[in-house]
C-alpha cells in the first residue's frame, strides 16, 4: 500500500509519539509530524498557495501586531477596543507566556474557582515591558521609534522605520519552540540599545521579589520573575469583588533575552515600584542581527530554547512560514470565488481560528483546543464553543484541530450545574466561575461523528460526560435542545447504553416541539419567532437553525424583519443586535456583534431563504469583516459604525460556516456514505470552487466541487460538478434563484428538496456535472 493509504494509521503513530513527548520536544515532533501528515495527502490536495503572503496587510496606526505560538504569543503596539494607545516599535515589546496556569494577575486558591482564575488583568501583558528598542545613528539616540509600516501575516510581522536617516528593517515571529524572535538589518551600522522591566502589576502587587542578571557565558539576561498581587477569584451574589494575596501569573518563571550579537553595556537597577530595569546594547547592520525571548520555569530550557533558534535563526523563521501556510492549504477546505473579498475574509478567519490552538497536556488541559482573544479571552469559551466546535469539523486533522474543542470541557465536569451549564472558561486547574449553556456542544459533537464516523470519539464524548451532563436535564439555547436530545438519543446507542435511549427525548418532551412551535410563532410581533413585548432583538433568528423549523416561516421573518431597514435590523454593518424600533435599547458597544449574524444568517440557510439569506450574509461579511480594504475579526461594531473589543477575535469563526455551510451548501456523512450539495451560490458570482479534505477508511481525499453561473438574457445556466468523490451517495441540490427550471437533465424531484431547489441523487457517482438553466426570480 502506498503512504497516502497508509494516512490515517500512519497519523495515529505519529500522535502517539507526540503524546510521549513533552515540552518543546513535543512542538517541534508536532510541526514535524504536520509535514508528514501533509505528504500522505500529498496526491490529491490543492495546489499550494503562499497564503502568509495573500494575506499580508498594512496594520500600522490600525490595529496592534499579534503573533502566537503554542504557550507563547506577541502583542506589539496598545489599542485598547480599537483606541490607539501607543505604537510598536524596534524590539520584542509584549511577548508573553499563557500556559492557561491562570487567567490574570494572580495566582491563588478558591473553593469556588479552583486555582489559578483572577477576574483582574486578563491583559496583564499590558503591565509587562520585555525589549523596547532605542537607535544610536552617529552618537545620536533615537528612543522606541514608530514604524512606517508595519504589516501583519500569519507567520511573522515586518516592521519598517526611518531612524536618522537610516532604513531599519524587522522580522518579528514566534519559533516552533515557543522562542519569539526578530531579525534586524540596517542600511548602515547603528547601535541598538534595549530596555525593559520584570512584572510588576502598578497599585496591586503586594511583595516584589523579582531579579535580573547577565548570563555571560550565556550572553543572554536572566529574569527571575516574582512576587504577590492582589486576585480576586471570585464574585459574590453581590458581583462584589474580594481581593486575596496571591502569587504573581509568572512567579519562579525565568525569561531569557539573548542576541545573535554579543551583548554589551549591561545595566541593571530597581526602581521606585519594585521592578528590576535593565538594559543593553548589540550592533546591528546590513548583515543583520537576531534578538530572542523564550520563558520557562525552568532557566536551563529557556536557555536552550533561545539558543537553539539563534543557532539558524532564519531557518527557524522559514520553518514558521512553511507550517503556517500548510495549516491553510492542507488543513481547511480550500475556497475560490468571484469575489477577492470574500476569499480574504474566509482565509483571515481560518488563519484566526488555527493560530489561537493550544496544546497544554497539564492538569485540565489535556487536548489541543482553539480559544477567543488575544486581548482578553486566552481560554476556550463555553458560549463561542457553539460554533467553533463546529467550525473544527472541516478541518483535515479532527484529533487535533476538531476533538478537543468539545473534549476539552470534559474535565471540569465536577463543577456542572444542573440543565447541562458548566463555567464559561478553564484552565489547568482554574475555572470562571460564571455558568452558562452546553447543550449546542452535544451538535457539535455529532457533526464531528458524522465527519469522521468516529466511534471512540462518540464514546469519549458520551460515556462519563454527557450522560452525566446532561442526565438531570438540558437547558433550551435557543430551541437547540430538542434537536441536542435526539443526537444523544443516537449516542446511546452507538454506545450500547443499557439505559432506555428514548429517555433524552422525553426529557425535553420532544413530542410537544410543534406545539411549543406554534406557541412562539407571532407571540409578541407578527412574522416574528419568539422575542418579548417591548424588546425586539436578534435572538428570534436563533431559531432558525434548528431542525424542522418551517421554511416559510424564515423567508417571511427574514423579509419582514432582516431585510428592513427603518424598524428591523438591516443596521449599516447588518444585522443589528436590536430591531431599530427599539434602538433606544441597544448595547452601544455591541450594536452589531459575530455571534449573532453567525446564528441568524446561519439559520436562514438551514431554512433555504436563499436570496434574502445572501444578501445579509454578504453585506455582512464585506461590512462587517472588511475595513481600510483588508479583512478584520473585531469583536464586534459599535452604535459609532466602528469596530470594537478584540481585534483579533475568534468570535468570528462562526462566519466560516456561512460560507462552508451556507453560500457553498456542503455537507457530508462518512457513516453514510454521503456528499451533499445545496447550493445558494449568490447571482453576483460567475463562479465558485471549493476542495473538501476527508478521511475515507484510512486515506485523505479532497473532493473538488465547482460551481460556474452564466446569464444569457433572461436565463441562467448553472452547472455544479465534482471530482474525485470518495463517498458512495452524492446529492446535488441546485438553488433556482428564487424562480424556475427551465430545462435541467432526467431524473431530478421537486419535493422533498427544499425551498426553491430540486434535488439529484446518485450513486457511486466519483466524477458528475449537473447543468440545469432557470428563469431566476425579480428581484424585489
Amino acid at each position: 500500500m502506498t503512504a497516502v493509504h497508509n494516512g490515517g494509521r500512519a497519523w495515529e503513530l505519529l500522535q502517539c509519539c507526540i503524546s510521549m513527548e513533552s515540552g518543546m520536544k513535543r512542538i517541534a515532533l508536532s510541526m514535524f509530524c504536520l509535514g508528514l501528515w501533509s505528504a500522505f495527502a500529498m496526491a490529491e490536495r490543492p495546489p499550494y498557495t503562499d497564503y502568509c503572503a495573500m494575506l499580508s496587510q498594512e496594520i500600522q496606526g490600525r490595529k496592534h501586531a499579534f503573533l502566537a505560538g503554542n504557550l507563547t504569543y506577541y502583542v506589539g503596539g496598545r489599542f485598547d477596543v480599537w483606541t490607539h494607545r501607543g505604537d510598536e516599535t524596534i524590539g520584542l515589546t509584549q511577548p508573553f507566556f499563557h500556559d492557561l496556569r491562570g487567567r490574570g494577575f494572580g495566582l491563588v486558591k478558591h473553593d469556588k474557582s479552583g486555582y489559578g482564575h483572577d477576574f483582574r488583568g486578563w491583559e496583564f501583558y499590558n503591565q509587562t515591558k520585555v525589549m523596547f528598542g532605542t537607535v544610536i545613528v552617529g552618537g545620536k539616540e533615537y528612543k522606541y521609534p514608530a514604524p512606517i509600516s508595519m504589516k501583519w501575516r500569519p507567520d511573522k510581522v515586518v516592521c519598517t522605520y526611518e531612524v536618522g536617516g537610516v532604513n531599519v528593517r524587522e522580522e518579528k515571529f514566534i519559533a516552533a519552540n515557543d522562542t519569539a524572535c526578530t531579525i534586524i538589518t540596517s542600511d548602515k551600522p547603528v547601535t541598538l540599545r534595549f530596555d525593559g522591566q520584570s512584572l510588576v502589576i502598578a497599585g496591586k502587587s503586594i511583595d516584589r521579589t523579582s531579579k535580573v542578571r547577565l548570563d555571560a557565558a550565556g550572553n543572554s539576561v536572566h529574569i527571575t520573575e516574582g512576587g504577590t498581587v492582589q486576585t480576586h477569584p471570585f464574585r459574590d451574589k453581590a458581583k462584589t469583588l474580594k481581593a486575596y494575596p496571591g502569587k504573581l501569573i509568572y512567579d519562579g518563571m525565568s525569561t531569557v533575552l539573548s542576541s545573535s550579537a554579543k551583548l554589551s553595556a549591561y545595566t541593571a537597577a530597581r526602581d521606585k515600584e519594585g521592578r528590576q530595569v535593565y538594559s543593553f546594547e548589540v550592533p546591528c547592520d546590513s548583515k543583520g542581527v537576531a534578538m530572542t525571548w523564550a520563558m520557562h520555569d525552568d532557566y536551563a530550557k529557556a536557555l536552550k530554547a533561545t539558543k537553539t533558534v539563534l543557532g539558524d535563526y532564519r531557518g527557524a523563521l522559514a520553518a514558521k512560514t512553511k507550517a503556517s501556510n500548510d495549516m491553510l492549504n492542507y488543513q481547511v477546505p480550500y475556497f475560490r470565488c468571484s469575489d477577492r473579498d470574500i476569499v480574504s475574509v474566509y482565509y483571515y478567519l481560518w488563519a484566526i481560528h488555527l493560530m489561537y490552538y493550544i496544546d497544554v497536556q497539564k492538569g485540565w488541559e489535556m487536548y489541543p483546543h482553539t480559544q477567543s482573544a488575544v486581548n482578553n479571552f486566552l481560554g476556550m469559551h463555553r458560549y463561542d464553543a457553539n460554533f467553533q466546535i463546529k467550525v473544527g469539523s472541516w478541518a483535515a486533522d479532527k484529533k487535533r484541530y476538531a476533538y478537543g474543542n468539545v473534549l476539552n470541557w470534559k474535565a471540569i465536569l465536577p463543577y456542572a450545574r444542573r440543565g447541562g451549564l458548566l463555567p464559561d472558561n478553564k484552565g489547568i486547574a482554574w475555572i470562571s466561575p460564571v455558568w452558562g449553556t452546553t447543550t449546542e456542544h452535544v451538535i457539535g459533537a455529532w457533526e464531528i461523528y458524522q465527519r469522521t464516523g468516529d466511534l471512540q470519539f462518540i464514546r469519549d464524548c458520551y460515556t462519563g460526560y454527557f450522560d452525566e451532563l446532561f442526565k438531570n436535564g438540558m437547558a433550551g439555547h435557543w430551541g437547540c435542545n430538542y434537536d441536542a436530545a435526539r443526537y444523544l438519543r443516537e449516542m446511546a446507542i452507538l454506545t450500547g447504553d443499557k439505559k432506555d435511549p428514548d429517555r433524552w427525548l422525553k426529557m425535553v418532551r420532544h413530542d410537544r416541539r410543534e406545539i411549543w412551535r406554534k406557541q412562539m410563532w407571532e407571540a409578541h410581533y407578527p412574522k416574528f419567532f419568539g422575542g418579548a413585548r417591548g424588546r425586539l432583538d436578534w435572538s428570534g433568528f436563533a431559531y432558525l437553525r434548528n431542525s424542522g423549523f418551517p421554511e416559510k416561516w424564515a423567508y417571511d421573518m427574514t423579509k419582514a424583519w432582516a431585510m428592513d431597514s427603518k424598524k428591523g435590523f438591516f443596521w449599516k454593518t447588518p444585522l443589528s443586535t436590536m430591531a431599530f424600533q427599539h434602538f433606544d435599547q441597544v448595547c452601544k458597544d455591541f450594536t452589531s456583534t459575530p455571534d449573532t449574524n453567525y446564528y441568524a444568517i446561519y439559520g436562514m440557510y438551514k431554512c433555504n431563504v436563499g436570496r434574502n439569506a445572501n444578501i445579509c450574509a454578504l453585506a455582512h461579511l464585506k461590512g462587517y469583516n472588511m475595513h481600510w480594504g483588508i479583512p478584520i475579526a473585531p469583536e464586534a461594531w459599535s452604535l459609532k459604525a466602528l469596530p470594537w473589543g478584540d481585534q483579533y477575535s475568534n468570535f468570528n469563526a462562526g462566519k466560516i460556516l456561512l460560507i462552508i455551510e451556507g453560500i457553498a451548501g456542503l455537507d457530508y456523512s462518512i457513516p453514510n456514505g454521503t456528499l451533499t450539495i445545496r447550493d445558494s451560490m449568490p447571482e453576483e458570482w460567475s463562479s465558485m470552487e471549493l476542495r473538501v479534505p476527508m478521511t475515507v477508511k484510512g486515506k485523505m481525499h479532497w473532493p473538488i466541487v465547482k460551481y460556474a453561473r452564466k446569464k444569457t438574457g433572461d436565463t441562467v445556466a448553472k452547472t455544479i460538478s465534482v471530482t474525485g468523490n470518495p463517498l458512495a451517495n452524492l446529492k446535488v441540490k441546485p438553488w433556482l434563484e428564487e424562480g424556475a427550471v427551465l430545462s435541467a437533465p432526467q431524473g431530478y424531484s421537486a419535493k422533498g428538496q427544499g425551498r426553491n431547489r430540486i434535488g439529484y441523487s446518485f450513486k457511486d457517482a466519483v466524477n458528475k456535472s449537473v447543468t440545469i438553466k432557470i428563469k431566476p426570480g425579480e428581484k424585489e
